[in-house]
């Protein structure tokens, strides 16, 4: 079976199990965020063990990068989401659009920095679930295509699996108008594709990938916390998780990426299998 053959049936489950996963909101509510979250994992799963096996578990390890960490860019990995947010905010103050609010500390400096790294590992644990899929299967499988077209697509379907969640739930960017979130939203998880898929390519760990999900996860939920604004729609139109500062941050990390892959210097650790 060829590449684009696994990328197709691939997605196709994986959306399968996302439309499934939403039917179940009703009954669990946000419980089925975690669930949703896993898809790409067990799609991940029977294509490696069902439909298209490569190996067994150590070369499916390899294959999915999970058998090495990507020290070299945890730094990276954690700076450059919180680094956009953090311009969202002050852009946002500056406009006077928003107003910040300094985070009300209970207990010492130690506990504060514990709650976020643990936070942090958590949030890996399940971007993991996601990472899994897209960056660990279907990226590589994806590069005979171009590697930063298959980046940016990846990046594009991955916004797509969003939509089922997005469309028929109130549990996630449920403010504003959908015919401007959508086009949003699906903008930035493309343009998103690039740092996590330069990620994957550059330490060929998946880790590296799930840190950055995790840190961008957690600086929107820090942002959050810390801006007062007169509309919800405020922070997903302009400043929010997919507003136009966050897309006009990752427009610029896509520009100096591209720029250093086309360098010469660049050399990637993944191939298309």
């Amino acid at each position: 079976m060829d590449n684009s053959r696994k990328a197709f049936i691939f997605y196709g489950i994986t959306l399968a199990l996302a439309l499934a996963v939403t039917f179940t909101v009703p009954r669990i509510g946000e419980a089925s965020l975690p669930l949703t979250m896993m898809t790409p994992t067990v799609a991940t799963l029977i294509m490696l063990t069902v439909i298209a096996p490569e190996g067994g578990p150590r070369k499916a390890l390899s294959l999915l990068g999970l058998d090495r960490a990507g020290l070299k860019a945890w730094p990276l990995a954690i700076a450059g989401p919180a680094a956009i947010h953090l311009a969202g905010l002050v852009i946002l103050s500056l406009a006077g659009l928003a107003v910040f609010t300094a985070p009300q500390m209970t207990g010492s400096v130690g506990f504060a920095i514990f709650k976020i790294l643990s936070g942090l590992l958590i949030g890996t644990l399940f971007a993991l679930g996601e990472e899994i899929g897209w960056r660990g299967y279907l990226l590589p499988r994806l590069l005979g295509r171009g590697v930063v077209p298959a980046m940016l697509l990846v990046g594009f379907l991955h916004g797509v699996w969003h939509l089922p969640l997005m469309l028929t739930t109130d549990l996630y960017h449920n403010s504003g108008n959908p015919l401007l979130v959508v086009p949003l939203f699906l903008v930035t998880l493309t343009l998103a594709g690039v740092f996590f898929g330069f990620l994957r390519l550059w330490t060929g760990s998946v880790w590296a990938v799930a840190i950055a999900h995790a840190a961008a996860n957690m600086a929107w939920e820090i942002m959050t916390e810390m801006t007062q604004t007169k509309s919800a729609v405020v922070l997903e139109y302009v400043g929010g998780e997919s507003g136009v500062i966050m897309i006009g941050g990752l427009l610029v990390f896509c520009f100096l990426i591209v720029r250093h892959m086309n360098s010469g210097k660049f050399k990637a650790v993944v191939e298309s299998p």
